[in-house]
């Protein structure tokens, strides 16, 4: 088949832009696998996927389409390959599954109040700076079972990395990874039954994992939640600020939460896309790629294909199966998918308990980002009693 090539794509976006970034990636939903000549971090071109079924069977196929190391050390386990992926992840897995994600609700619960108390009788707030980028820290400093006297010194360098560039995010992610270190090493032949532990006290092989490993893996999954999971919150309060019936759904139906939250992370991947890079050479649904070639699956086409969902503009919270794909699919599957799945869950019911009601106060403020897909600010406002 005819390879259909466009001059240049921008898959990151600009930062601090007006638009709807989703809405940058609608031109190219329906095409099959095309070649972008330049990119925003691709010189010499790429491929890029956006059909869901092919998503699905390029992130099922880790040996083809291998993860593409962009970072200076590569992290792990999401840029490990198999089989030393499936030993890493084997260490995570019992502190990240649905059994321990069960376990922890009633401490996020608590958490999740203990933010909304900050602001529930002001009548205001911006539910990026004072909410979104709070909760999901203080959840993640009680799995990893960070002591309380340190997790203010350990939330002031995560809101560092999330707010700064260059030099100054690179030296508050430096000070993160020594602060996970320090706890590595306080847990190996210590453990106190958290992730950090787990982690210190793993073994692969019958062996004790190397302690450079260990912090890459701690920090790895601490990066993973750390731009996602605030992201996925003002994408879902956006459009719950918007729509009454929605808002209303919540509020007397709480228990349909679970599948309104699949459908907001169906709606918003807010990891939009996936890099990949080809060991052979292979015949892609008509198209002859190389090995070498570098891949980009956009997930958020993906998830947006009419074929794999009706409507898929518009959400449907009564959608009976949604299989979108944000969390990936195959070996490198997201491992915090329950995790997230809870704290969004716990995040939408416990405020709608607390603020029932609320609208943007001023949309002219609202500004996104590119790379991890975001909102930079969302003011929100409501009634208080008086």
């Amino acid at each position: 088949m005819a390879v259909h090539v466009v001059d240049s794509i921008d898959l990151q976006l600009a930062r601090d832009i007006e638009r709807d970034p989703f809405e940058a990636f609608d031109a190219h939903i329906d095409m099959d696998p095309f070649w972008a000549k330049e990119g925003d971090f691709y010189d010499g071109g790429f491929w890029v996927i956006g059909k869901f079924d092919q998503c699905r069977e390029l992130l099922q196929d880790a040996e083809t389409f291998q993860s593409e190391v962009f970072t200076e050390e590569p992290l792990l386990p999401s840029f490990a390959q198999p089989p030393e992926l499936q030993k890493l992840r084997q260490v995570l897995l019992p502190h990240l599954s649905r059994r321990k994600t069960v376990g922890a609700e009633d401490r996020v619960r608590e958490l999740a109040n203990h933010y909304i108390d900050a602001f529930a009788a002001a009548g205001s707030c911006d539910l990026v700076a004072d909410f979104a980028q709070h909760f999901p820290i203080a959840v993640f400093a009680e799995l990893y079972g960070i002591a309380n006297d340190k997790r203010a010194e350990f939330r002031q360098l995560a809101e560092k990395y999330l707010h700064s560039v260059g030099a100054e995010r690179d030296s508050a992610w430096e000070s993160i990874r020594a602060i996970v270190r320090g706890e590595l090493q306080e847990r190996r032949g210590n453990p106190r039954g958290d992730l950090l532990s787990g982690i210190a006290n793993g073994e692969i092989d019958g062996a004790p994992i190397e302690m450079a490993i260990c912090v890459n893996l701690a920090a790895t999954v601490f990066l993973g939640g750390l731009d996602t999971l605030p992201s996925a919150l003002g994408w879902t309060f956006r459009y719950l600020a918007t729509h009454e019936d929605a808002r209303r759904r919540v509020r007397e139906q709480p228990e349909t939460v679970p599948a309104m939250v699949e459908e907001f992370l169906r709606l918003y991947p807010v990891v939009a896309k996936e890099r990949r890079r080809l060991s052979r050479d292979v015949d892609f649904h008509g198209v002859p790629m190389k090995a070498g070639d570098r891949v980009v699956a956009l997930l958020s086409l993906a998830n947006r294909d009419e074929v794999e969902f009706p409507n898929a503009r518009t959400a449907d919270f009564d959608r009976t199966v949604n299989r979108h794909i944000t969390f990936g699919v195959g070996p490198h599957r997201c491992l915090g998918s329950h995790l997230a799945r809870s704290e969004l869950t716990i995040a939408l019911q416990e405020w709608h308990r607390r603020i029932p009601d609320y609208r943007i106060s001023d949309p002219s403020k609202i500004r996104f980002h590119g790379g991890i897909i975001a909102m930079s600010t969302l003011p929100l406002e409501w009634a208080t009693a008086t």
